[in-house]
Formats: structure tokens, sequence, C-alpha cells
């Protein structure tokens, strides 16, 4: 066999090798439109270097077969070009795509009757065999509908760089794969050059460059070739090229040396041949591995614990501490900065791996580089941004921008198709073996960002759901169950500073909503709240507590800071007021109350409970007031409490007097107990240093606890001897029963948190709720110091009178299970001083000196 015979098998044989094995690489990819078109591409080249191989070698079933399946590939090569161009190029339309496909598939079926090409006769010349072919005039027709689908496949090309989708250097293998094999096929017409394969060279050379185009756009890695169908392809290749080059030495050898029997030389070449596939396999892995898979299994593993550590967390804040941290330290000489997409669509900078750098830099919707990783969906260099239309089209102080960034690589964390986040890489100036090193680490980066991109978007969802459940739906506002959750955090911070509470409450709100309609009285609620927001200038949280009530918090503020507040927003609204443009003037006002930690409220509960008081004391005297609850200095406070007590009275008092006759007429003891009970609370209430009307709020209180008894059987109320549990529970039902009737009576509705809660205990096993420490109001704690001390030194029908002193050692004895710890100290010093004086019933004697406390009733 002549040399140029062993070249025309030599070089088709490794040209369809490196075809078949492109292909088999390819085939273990995620399919595309892309992938499907190169797997149709290198079907067509494997077609045309396998049918020449074969022609040559005259292997069955001929000659003239394997002619029709290389010229067949050979006259499919335009519309694969063009087909692979059109999927990379993302085009529309397929009208064209068809058409052509259409006319090749037509052209190869025609070539099948020669009419373009005839079949090969093989003549031998000095010794060689040679191929000869006849051409029709009729060749013409698809050498220029080639020439005609290469152009327009460099015209979708063309279209794709100057719209700013692609670079031209994304392209630059292609067109030299190209424009190798359009030269390589042209040259073996040649005279010259008829004797050597440089068309099945060309192929092979054209089919390299195609498929690292797709690895650069990552479609495609290095790393399939170390998949099984590649390996497995290649050994069984090489192993049968070996063994049909050393066939004939090793059936001499094994004649001479081991046995002539045909039997045992075929299972011995059947073993040998195994062997050798096995071996080479082994071979080809550890090459491959070396080659191509040296640290993707350390990358592998850094991609799993990132993915197990990101699906851990639904917070946007820990999401992207760990992806910080993933970048910090597989990616040390690069700066990363991550900007996360807003509610207005821009892109906000949210983390840096230099913390130093992440200030408030933004990326807008419209910006160049954000459109062209949102239209490509995979990273851009800054070389392949800067040769874009879009980039030419940036003002200088945008680029000034990104230079001054030195930002080396945008790579996109992709959704469902949209741009949720961007990481802008950047490093030294002048480092391009980092720019280098960071090129390489591109599919261990998009991975990352795949990962990254599912555990986003369900933080983000995460998030927004989180963010609706906190807001009120109508004013935007955070809703109440989250406020009071803000202001117990804002109390710790605060524990060594001052915090103040604003509550709003509009005045008369359901009458205008009346006169000018819920739509306007919305529109107000939602203006009013946007208000709010601006003058408080981020100094606290705004939020809509109730329907017609907002509270504002002032962590590290005084009084005087909300008072301020409250008299900026009274006169925006008086100002919105005329501003309505109506012929008369609309009449809006609010109520403002304050309350501060530590100058009165000792703890949140106390915060709302005293803002709360001065909203109603606002309303009582005339409404549109601002009030500040403050503990007064003794003088003041009895003057005050002198006038607020004598007010009080006099506008509730028909309707106390009316309750407490009808529970005199039911039980005398429970009449004059209620009295007792009245007065030990408001002297434990004064002594706090409680205001006037939180007093006399409490003496209210006390005369209407046990109201609910006029439903309670007298039988049970005058029994003698231990209650059932049934009895006590009807007792225990006075409670809602008091709450049931008072809820009737608007002019004493304050007085319910106080009435509830008089039977609760510090320990929370107390009743109705089950409340415990300084959740149980102050006026309820102060009533069920009064009620338990008037109880024990009262005489009942169950019971003798307890002296004055077992009582207070039996309340000494519980503070912290069923009194408050300092409420019932201030309380035993006060009946020990003489500041409390001893109510008794007149019919009641008083109990001696001393003696054992009887056992309770229950």
């Amino acid at each position: 066999m002549s040399l140029n015979e062993r070249l025309f098998i030599v070089v088709p044989l490794v040209s369809m090798i490196c075809n078949l094995l492109l292909l088999l690489a390819v085939l273990s990819a995620r399919k595309s439109r892309l992938v499907n078109a190169f797997i149709v591409q290198q079907a067509v080249f494997t077609a045309w270097t396998a049918g020449s191989l074969f022609m040559r070698m005259t292997v069955w079933p001929g000659p003239e077969f394997w002619y029709m399946v290389s010229i067949t590939g050979i006259f499919l090569v335009p519309f694969a070009i063009f087909n692979f161009v059109y999927c990379y190029t993302e085009a529309k339309g397929s009208f064209l795509r068809v058409s052509l496909f259409v006319f090749w598939v037509m052209v190869a079926v025609l070539n099948m009757f020669n009419v373009f090409i005839t079949d090969p006769h093989m003549t031998v010349v000095a010794g060689e065999r040679r191929f000869e072919y006849g051409i029709s005039p009729w060749i013409a027709l698809p050498l220029v509908v080639a020439v005609l689908t290469l152009g327009l496949a460099w015209c979708l090309v063309y279209q794709n760089c100057r719209a700013g989708k692609a670079t031209v250097r994304q392209f630059t293998p292609m067109i030299i794969g190209v424009s190798v094999m359009l030269i390589g096929t042209a040259s073996a017409m040649l005279p010259q050059m008829v004797s050597l394969p440089v068309d099945t060279f060309s192929c092979c050379v054209n089919a390299v460059c195609l498929y690292y185009m797709l690895c650069r756009r990552r479609v495609v890695q290095l790393r399939s070739f170390a998949t099984d169908a590649p390996v497995y392809a290649l050994s069984v290749i090489c192993s049968t090229l070996i063994l049909v080059n050393g066939y004939e030495p090793f059936v001499e050898f094994f004649d001479q040396h081991i046995s002539t029997s045909n039997q045992l030389r075929t299972v011995a070449i059947a073993l040998l041949f195994s062997a050798m596939t096995v071996l080479i396999s082994a071979l080809i892995r550890f090459l491959m591995g070396n080659l191509l898979l040296r640290g993707t299994e350390e990358q592998e593993e850094e991609i799993r614990q990132f993915s197990t550590a990101v699906n851990k967390t639904l917070h946007l804040d820990e999401l992207l501490g760990l992806y910080r941290d993933f970048l910090q330290q597989n990616l040390p000489g690069q700066t990363a900065r991550v900007f996360l997409r807003d509610g207005s669509g821009n892109y906000q900078m949210q983390d840096s791996t230099r913390m130093e750098l992440a200030n408030a830099d933004e990326l807008t919707a419209g910006h160049p580089l954000v459109e062209l990783l949102q239209r490509t969906g995979r990273s851009v260099t800054y070389a392949e941004f800067t040769r874009t239309r879009g980039y030419r089209a940036m003002w200088q102080k945008e680029k000034d921008r990104l230079e001054q960034l030195n930002v080396t690589l945008a790579l996109p964390v992709l959704s469902g198709g949209e741009l949720v986040a961007v990481t802008l890489f950047s490093g030294e100036p002048g480092s391009h073996g980092r720019r280098r090193s960071l090129q390489g680490q591109l599919s261990f980066l998009e991975s990352t960002t795949a990962v990254l991109a599912i555990a986003l978007n369900n933080a983000m969802l995460y998030d927004a759901l989180e963010k609706k459940a906190q807001r009120d739906p109508l004013t935007n506002l955070y809703n109440r169950s989250y406020f009071q959750e803000n202001i117990a955090r804002e109390f710790e911070l605060c524990r060594k500073a001052q915090l103040s509470l604003l509550l709003i409450s509009f005045d008369d709100f359901h009458l205008y909503n009346e006169l000018y309609g819920s739509a306007e009285g919305d529109r107000i609620l939602k203006r009013f709240g946007e208000a709010l927001v601006c003058l408080t200038e981020g100094r606290g949280m705004v939020a809509r507590y109730s329907g017609k009530e907002f509270a504002v918090s002032f962590p590290f503020g005084s009084s005087a800071d909300a008072a301020a507040c409250a008299e900026h927003a009274r006169d925006w609204l008086n100002g919105e007021i005329l501003r309505s443009g109506e012929k008369t003037r609309k009449f809006l006002t609010f109520c403002a109350g304050i309350s501060s930690y530590p100058s009165n409220a000792i703890n949140v509960d106390e915060l709302f409970t005293y803002a709360g008081m001065a909203v109603y004391s606002g309303k009582r005297d005339g409404k549109n007031k601002i009030v500040r609850y403050q503990k007064e200095n003794e003088g003041a406070r009895i003057a005050a409490g002198l006038r607020s007590k004598r007010e009080l009275a006099e506008n509730c008092a028909p309707t106390i007097y009316a309750l407490t006759a009808a529970i005199d007429a039911k039980d005398h003891y429970t009449f004059s107990h209620s009295n007792h009970v009245a007065e030990y609370a408001a002297a434990l209430a004064r002594e706090l240093q409680l205001d006037a009307e939180h007093v006399e709020i409490i003496r209210q209180a006390g005369l209407l606890h046990d109201i609910g008894k006029i439903g309670t059987p007298e039988a049970i109320l005058s029994k003698k001897e231990r209650l059932t549990d049934e009895e006590y529970a009807v007792v225990k039902q006075h409670v809602e029963a008091s709450i049931s009737m008072i809820r009737y009576l608007p002019s004493l509705d304050y007085v319910v948190p106080s009435v509830l809660g008089h039977h609760e205990r510090w320990d929370g096993r107390g009743y109705p709720r089950g409340i415990a420490g300084e959740s149980i109001p102050v006026g309820a704690r102060c009533l069920c110091l009064a009620d338990s001390f008037d109880a024990m030194i009262s005489r009942r029908s169950y019971k003798e009178a307890m002296s004055v002193d077992c009582a207070l050692e039996e309340i000494r004895r519980n503070l912290g299970t069923q009194f408050d710890p300092q409420l019932g100290r201030v309380f035993i010093e006060l009946v020990e001083s003489g500041r409390m004086p001893i109510l008794r019933d007149q019919s009641e004697p008083e109990a001696p000196g001393e003696q054992s406390a009887p056992q309770p009733r229950k």
C-alpha cells in the first residue's frame, strides 16, 4: 500500500474518530436547540468522513454505497452550518430554514440518481488505486446555493453582532473552521492536491472549532469527553486499530510458540482484544481525568456543600452571606459585588467580598450591561461588553464608573428566565493573570449561580410574603402585630436609654366616613400614614395600629420628640383639610397620647397602656389634644387628681351608682367589698404615682369588678360549706359576666382591662386568660392585691375574718406567685405605715389581733 493510499485511510480515519467522539461527547450535554443543531452537524460530518474512509477501504457493502453516504453528507454540510448559526444566534422565523432544508434534501436525493456527480470508478495507476468521478453541469446549482446558504449564515452573524447580542470574537472559531473547510474542499479539486485527503482533514478542523465555540459559550464542557460513551468508543477504536495492524504478527507468533489450533487462536484473539480495550479505557480515563477533570471533583464538592447550606435558609441576608463566604473562599484574588433586584426593577448593591466596598451603588433596569445579561442569560466579560452597541451608547460618566470599579466579569443570576441578581467581579488594575484565571472558573461560577438562583428565588418569595404579612394593605405601613414585635426589640436596645411611644387616634372618624364616603376616609388614612413616615425622618417606625389609629415608636427619643412629631402631624392634617377644595370646611382632628420609658412606663405593655390612657384623656377633655402621660409631683398630683376624679365621677357617677345599687340589692357584702377594693386599689395607684385619671379609672374598676356576681345564684354566694368544683366554676364566670355588662356602656369601657385581669396571677395560673407578669395591666394587679386583702380581713358566711397582720403575711408569702412583687411590697408598706386606712363594714366586728389563716374556700 502506497503512502498516498495510507493517507487516504489514516486522515479520514482520524477525522471520523474525531467527529464521532465530538458527537458522543455532546450527546451527554443538556439538550437545547443549539445542542441538537450541533448533533445534526456532527452526524453530517461523520457521514462524510466515515463514507470516505470505508469507500477507500472497500468495506462491505461496497464503495458505491459508502460513496453515497459520503456525498450525501457533503451536500448537507451547508445546511448543517446554516442551521448551527441559526440556533446559535437565536434567529426568529423558520420559513427560510425549512426551505433550505427541503432544497438540500432534494439535492442529496437527486444525486443518488447521478444528477450532479456520478458514481466513482476505481482505477489503478502505477500500482495505486484512484477513484474518478464524473461531474454534471448541473453541479453549478448546488454550488451556487451552497454559497448562498453560507452567505445567509454570515448575514445572521452580522445582524447578531450589529444588534449587540454577541461579538465577532464569539464567532471567530466558527469563521476559522468554516474557512478552513471551504479552502480544503476547494483545493481538493485542484490537480496538485487531488492526491491528498485535505477535504476530510478540513472537516475535522471545522468540527473542532465549532465544538470549541460551544465550550466558550459554556453550552458543553471539555469534561464531557470523560463520560462513558466517548471513552468506550475511543478505546474500542484504538483496540481495533492495534489488532488490525498486529493481526498477522500475532498469528505467526501464536502458531510458532503456543498452538496451531484455530479455535484456541480465536479465543486468544478475543481475550487479547477485551484486555486491550479495558487497559486502553483505563488509560484514557486516567489521562482525561488529569487533563480535563483536574480540580472538578473539589469544585463539585464545594458546590454540593454550598447547595446544602443555602437550602437551609429562607432569609436573604443569610443567603447573601453564604454566597459572599463562598466567593471569598474559592476566588480569594477577586472582589465581588452583589446587586439584587428591588421592587422597582433596579439592582441595588447588597453585599461585597470586601465589606468596605459594600456601599449604596446601583445598576438601573435599563443599564446596557443589565440588558445584555438579561438577553444572553450568560456571563459577559468586560472586554466583550465594550464591543457592544449598548456600551458605545452609554454616557462617559457611566463608562468611567465601570472603569473605576475595574470590572472584569459580569455574572448573572437568573430564575425562570428573569434576572434577579448580578455579580460584578473586579481585580487590581493590570491583573491580567487574574482575569485569565477567572475565565477558567466560569463553568464553576455558573454552576454556583444556578444553585443560588433557586435558593434566591425561594428567599425572595418568602421575603415578599413576610413583608406582605407585616404590612397594612391600605396604607402600606407596618401592621399592629409587627409593630408590637419591633417595639419589643427596640425596648431591649433602649434599656439603658429612653424610648417613647406615640399613639394617634382620629376623632369621630366614623362620622367623617359618613359625611364624605369611605373612599375619602381611606384616602386620608393613606395620605396621613405617608405624612407620618416623612415626619419621623427615619427616627422611628410608623404603623397603622387599628382602623383609625396610628402608632409611632421613637427609640432613644424623648416624649418631647414624640410631641413635636404629633404637632407637625396636626399641622399637616389641618393643611390637608384646607386643600380639600370643599365649599364648606371639613372637620377632622385627632387625639395623640405619648408615654415614655423610663420616665413613666417600665415595660412595653405599660407604654401602650399609658399612651392609650393619654389618648382617652384627650378625647374626654374635648378632643383634638396631644397629651403626655406624666408622673406628677405630690402637690400637682393631688390638685389634678381632685379635678380629674371629680370630672370622671360626675360623668360616670349615675351609671356606677345604678350598678352598685344593683349589687347591694343582691348581696350587701359584695357591695361593701367593692367599695373597699376601690379605695385600696386607688390608694396603691396613687402611691405608684400613676396620673390622676388613671387612678380614678382603677377606683371605678374596683367598684365594678364584681358586678357580674349579680348573675351568680344567691345559694352559692351565701353557702357556708366549701364550694364544689361545679359551684366554683360558676363563681369564676363572674369576670366574663362583668365584662359583658360593662362593654355595653361606652362611657365605662376603659375599666375593662383592669376588671378582666383582677383574678390573674403573677405566675400565669390565674383566670380567665392565664396571662402572667407584666402582661397583666397595672390596674388589674392593683385590684388583685386590694381584692385579696379585703377578702382576707372580712368575715363571710364560710369563714371568720383574718387579722391584718396575718393577711399581710399571706400577701408577703405569695409575692412572685400570686401577686406582683414590687406592687405587693408597696401595698404592705402602705398598710403597715398607716397611710392606707383599714375599711370595714359597719356590721362587721374587728378581727382578733392574731389568728391563723383559715383554709381558702376554694
